[in-house]
């Protein structure tokens, strides 16, 4: 069995921690029942990424 980290692996792993990073730049570091971002898997990260740009831009357009 093959355990070395496949380039898809990596590729997933990488994004993980980009959009982590962005949403803690944006004050994001747990949901509101409590998961925390680094236990999220990349396609809760990538649709709260979204939701939180969202909202940005929405605030910014009621200004």
């Amino acid at each position: 069995m093959n355990l070395a980290p496949t380039r898809l692996r990596v590729g997933v792993e990488e994004r993980r921690k980009y959009l982590i990073h962005q949403l803690w730049k944006e004050d994001y570091t747990e949901d509101p029942v409590g998961k925390k971002t680094e236990d999220m898997t990349l396609t809760e990260l990538e649709q709260i990424h979204i939701n939180v740009k969202c909202q940005k831009a929405r605030e910014l357009e009621a200004r």
